[in-house]
């Protein structure tokens, strides 16, 4: 470890992509491309701006060694690391910025702020300062604190006996496979609906996370045919204000419970989402879904969660199921990106109208 660099365990999530890559390395990396409009004239300027953004963030510098643990390390070059590459180019007046990256860097808010950086790098903005390391080390120190273990026993007390379903009855019956996965995507527009989901979280105190982690939940039960039915969703954390800035997987994976039998109308339905919300931030802090043996149940269970503005592709999903919500000023919708060689497009658009359902019920 150069420079006598200290060595942390890796984050709970980047954890677990780097358990995955030994033996997919391919499904937790992935291509994207942000398009600079008219940038094609400056794209030497737009390159500065990437290599400042990206030598703001200390993980881009990292490596991880043998044991899992990860520590600093110096690039020859910062648009090329272990985990990622940039490259620029043209198309007719725009340029594209392509960044092939692996999810163990970080999280779908860690790229935003990214993008955000680059920007601000280009019109000559100061940079805010990362504290990644600092974050690892007094995350180190807080999982040894008693709040730390009481959220341990109370996410065990609530989930580990748990055998309600966590996603839709999948098509092919064996979880696991020789091949990677195929990907497919199935998209849904709620432009219609925003105002009025809009509406609901001013009045019900539920994010939007909720909202769809409610209908989701709920669309799993009727799919499966059961009273209950659970999912995660996806935390963005980063409650402190030096936590703003930091590219790493700062995100947590929540999950969440519904129970149909406790749900008389729209409001108490509401209401248990809400504190399924509210409970599993107050306990987030302690990474049960991700953490062995819990997580080869979680780790095949829909998951909610926000994306950036921003354009992308993606090659493969590791998920059978993720509810994206793409949200903009005009514009909301769902994508279902779903492993395809577990879920036929027939089942997923069953899955996909059973949300909708559920959506429209609770905005009425």
């Amino acid at each position: 470890m150069p420079n006598n660099s200290p060595a942390y365990p890796l984050l709970p999530f980047s954890r677990l992509v780097y358990e995955a890559a030994r033996w997919l390395p391919s499904v937790y990396t992935f291509p994207f491309t942000y398009i600079w409009k008219d940038g094609a004239k400056d794209k030497e300027r737009i390159e500065q701006a990437v290599r400042a953004a990206l030598a703001n963030h200390p993980v881009f510098r990292m490596r991880v060694d043998w044991r899992g643990r990860h520590y600093a390390s110096p690039l020859r070059d910062i648009m090329h690391g272990p985990y990622h590459d940039v490259e620029i180019t043209t198309a007719g007046a725009d340029a594209l910025i392509h960044m092939r990256a692996s999810r163990i860097l970080g999280d779908a808010k860690s790229f935003e702020i990214l993008l955000d950086d680059i920007r601000r790098a280009y019109h000559g903005e100061p940079l805010e300062p990362d504290d990644y390391w600092e974050y690892v080390a007094s995350y180190e120190h807080y999982k040894s604190t008693p709040h730390y273990l009481s959220s341990r026993d109370w996410l065990l007390s609530e989930f580990a006996d748990s055998s309600v379903p966590v996603r839709p009855l999948i098509d092919r019956r064996c979880l696991t496979t020789l091949f990677p996965p195929k990907a497919g995507l199935s998209k849904a527009g709620y432009s219609d609906l925003q105002e009025k989901i809009a509406r609901l979280a001013d009045t019900y105190y539920l994010s939007m996370d909720g909202f769809f982690s409610l209908c989701a939940a709920l669309a799993i039960a009727d799919y499966c045919g059961t009273d209950e039915a659970a999912l995660t969703w996806a935390y963005e954390g980063r409650e402190k204000p030096t936590e703003q800035r930091i590219f790493g997987s700062l995100h947590r994976d929540v999950p969440f419970y519904i129970r149909k039998s406790l749900i008389e109308n729209r409001e108490s339905a509401i209401r248990q989402a809400r504190n399924q919300i509210r409970s599993g931030i107050a306990h987030s802090d302690y990474p049960y879904t991700l953490t062995p043996p819990y997580n080869k149940r979680w780790n095949y269970a829909v998951n909610v969660l926000r994306v950036p503005d921003m354009e992308y592709e993606v090659d493969c999903a590791y998920a059978l199921l993720d509810v994206e919500i793409h949200e903009h000023a005009d514009n909301l919708s769902l994508w279902f990106r779903y492993s395809a060689t577990h879920y036929r497009t027939s089942s997923i658009r069953r899955f996909a109208a059973l949300v909708r359902q559920y959506a429209e019920w609770l905005v009425e």
